[in-house]
C-alpha cells in the first residue's frame, strides 16, 4: 500500500509539472487560437457538422479553464507536498491566484483579460476541492 501511495503522490507531480508548463506555455502567448489543435479532417470524417465543430473551437476555452483549475487542484492535492500539507486550502488558494495571475499576465501581453475565464478558473479548482475535501 505505501509502495502505490508513493507512485501516486510521485505521478502527480510530474503530471502537475508538465501541465503548469503546458498552461504556462499558452497563458503567454500573444494570438492563442485554439482552433489549431483540433483534428478538422478526423471530426469531419465522423461526421460531425461544420457548424459545431466551429462552435467547439469557439466555446472550447471555456472547458479548458474550468478543467485546467480542477485538474490543477487536484494535483497539488495528490502530489502530497510537504509545504501544503499542513494547510487544507492551500491547493484551492494557490490555483485562484494562479488563475488571477494568467488573466493579469493575458491582459498585460494584449490578449485581455476576461471575466468569464477567471470565474471559470476559480469554479474548477472550487469543484476540486470540495470533491477531495469529500473523500477526506
Amino acid at each position: 500500500m505505501e509502495q502505490s501511495h508513493l507512485i501516486m503522490k510521485w505521478f502527480c507531480r510530474i503530471t502537475l509539472i508538465g501541465l503548469t508548463m503546458a498552461i504556462g506555455y499558452v497563458v503567454i502567448q500573444p494570438s492563442y487560437n485554439f482552433a489549431h489543435w483540433v483534428p478538422h479532417h478526423s471530426l469531419r470524417a465522423a461526421g460531425i457538422s461544420y457548424e459545431n465543430l466551429l462552435w467547439a473551437e469557439q466555446n472550447a476555452d471555456i472547458a479548458l479553464h474550468f478543467l485546467g483549475a480542477a485538474s490543477l487542484t487536484a494535483l497539488l492535492y495528490g502530489s502530497a507536498l510537504p509545504l501544503l500539507k499542513n494547510y487544507k486550502v492551500a491547493p484551492l488558494i494557490l490555483v485562484c491566484l494562479a488563475c488571477l495571475a494568467a488573466e493579469f499576465a493575458q491582459q498585460i501581453i494584449g490578449r485581455g483579460m476576461e471575466t468569464r475565464d477567471l470565474l471559470l478558473g476559480i469554479c474548477g479548482s472550487f469543484m476540486a476541492y470540495s470533491v477531495v475535501q469529500k473523500r477526506n
